[in-house]
């Protein structure tokens, strides 16, 4: 074997353990912005549209005008979450687990388990939380949501969002339990 093959191996069973748990939470916090925003326009269309609702009683013009200035209110509702998220995403990402963690090497005894446990952990809470939320859908919503299609996506918008919300969860909670751990290993080798 030559160096260049050891060296590989050797970068091969390293991880950044802190980049996997701040990249989970960045996307869970995405999804919990635009679901949240999908939650607000879809309860705003279901309240418009609904038999007797809003759109019935105005006169076209006025339904087009209403159209665009709904459209102008969404950009400025993303652009908004927009600059929320580049506020708040790194200080999640600092909740979450700490600064001064680099890549753990897979091959020090005990990284793999906190690496497999983190992988566990978010997983089950998301096959729970799928499954959750479809019996609430199920006995609850699909009734409303066979009816109107505003309504359907207000039901998937809310799965995204209480998912990523049980995943931003478990990652706090984990984030700095396997911060701790994962530190505990390197001082172990070192």
């Amino acid at each position: 074997m030559t160096e260049e093959t050891i060296e590989r191996e050797d970068e091969a069973t390293e991880i950044d353990v802190s980049s996997l748990l701040r990249g989970t939470a960045t996307v869970a916090f995405v999804a919990q912005l635009v679901s949240g925003i999908g939650i607000v326009g879809s309860l705003i269309v279901y309240a418009i549209s609904r038999p007797g609702g809003l759109v019935e009683s105005i006169d076209l013009d006025v339904a087009i005008f209403l159209l665009m200035l709904g459209a102008m209110l969404t950009l400025f509702l993303f652009l908004g979450a927009i600059g929320f998220f580049v506020r708040v995403n790194r200080r999640l990402g600092r909740f979450v687990m700490s600064e001064n963690l680099e890549s753990v090497d897979l091959s020090r005894p005990g990284a793999k388990p906190v690496v497999v446990l983190y992988g566990m952990a978010v997983g089950l809470i998301l096959i729970m939380g799928m499954y959750g939320y479809w019996l609430v859908y199920k006995y609850y919503l699909a009734a409303i949501a066979s009816t109107a299609l505003s309504f359907f996506a207000f039901s998937i918008s809310l799965a995204v969002f209480v998912l990523a919300f049980l995943v931003e969860v478990v990652l706090v909670a984990i984030g700095r339990t396997a911060s701790g751990m994962v530190k505990k290993i390197l001082a172990l080798e070192d």
